[in-house]
């Protein structure tokens, strides 16, 4: 997968100096999060994880991120792929595709690292999503998997995972006002 991850592109810039600038972005792949982690966690800095959809970012999305980062140090997010959205919400969905996901998320103050979660899988399909999650968090090594216990209607599923990694589930309690499910709801029945 390849992924454009310069938004602001001056055209006098040379290559080296555009790679400079992607290394220093927040968009990062998988396999690079380990190191980070591990320098963070050296430095007695706390370290939680929430991963999802985020297809068309609204204020529950903010607010989520907002106070997830209020409780870490350090907040990793991890960005779905276009098809396990397609197949676990609906042919409808994604609105954005996982690139421009990758982008919005990397502009919002609160995010540390965001990177995209390669593996497709369906939500209700519970041992691909549990192979595919563990796998997420034995890579990383949260302190924390974040979730918002109102509005996941699969954190009893992550209260099993973590228990296995010795990470902690945070459950972020806010009044879930506003879904990507409704938002897409409301415009196609306005079609």
């Amino acid at each position: 997968m390849e992924l454009s991850l310069v938004t602001h592109h001056n055209p006098s810039q040379n290559v080296d100096s555009i790679m400079i600038l992607m290394a220093k972005g927040k968009i990062r792949l998988l396999q690079e999060l380990p190191i980070i982690v591990n320098k963070y966690k050296k430095r007695g800095k706390t370290v939680g994880l929430i991963t999802g959809c985020f297809d068309i970012l609204h204020i529950g999305h903010i607010e989520l991120f907002q106070s997830a980062k209020s409780r870490v140090d350090i907040l990793i997010v991890g960005v779905e792929n276009d098809e396990t959205i397609k197949k676990s919400k609906g042919v409808n969905r994604p609105v954005n595709k996982q690139e421009l996901r990758l982008r919005f998320l990397e502009a919002v103050e609160y995010i540390d690292y965001v990177f995209p979660v390669t593996d497709t899988f369906e939500y209700s399909n519970e041992r691909e999503a549990t192979r595919i999650h563990n796998h997420i968090l034995n890579t990383i090594a949260p302190h924390y998997l974040i979730t918002t216990k109102k509005a996941d209607k699969y954190w009893r599923n992550k209260e099993k995972r973590v228990e296995k990694f010795g990470v902690k589930l945070l459950d972020i309690n806010y009044d879930k006002l506003n879904s990507t499910t409704k938002i897409v709801e409301h415009l196609l029945s306005e079609l």
